[in-house]
């Protein structure tokens, strides 16, 4: 390989890893919108109550750990 072709493939390589720290980023500032989305829609529906659904508005065990890795409180039940 000549000299241009390793720079080539050194900077791709580091594109790479600059879009990969691009998308963690991306993506856990969308874990955090959706985390307050559901804190909104917590206090907005903490007294919905009808027979399909007895326990009111809730999250699940996944939205909970999501939530809870960004420290982000959500007063709803869990199913």
């Amino acid at each position: 390989m000549n000299k241009s072709k390793i720079i080539a493939v050194i900077v791709l390589v580091m594109l790479y890893f600059v879009f990969l720290i691009a998308m963690d980023k991306a993506l856990d500032a969308q874990e955090k919108v959706e985390c307050y989305r559901l804190q909104e829609q917590a206090n907005q529906y903490k007294n919905f109550l009808y027979p399909e659904n007895e326990f009111g508005f809730y999250i699940t065990e996944l939205e909970k750990q999501m939530c809870d890795h960004h420290n982000i409180t959500i007063n709803a039940n869990i199913k």
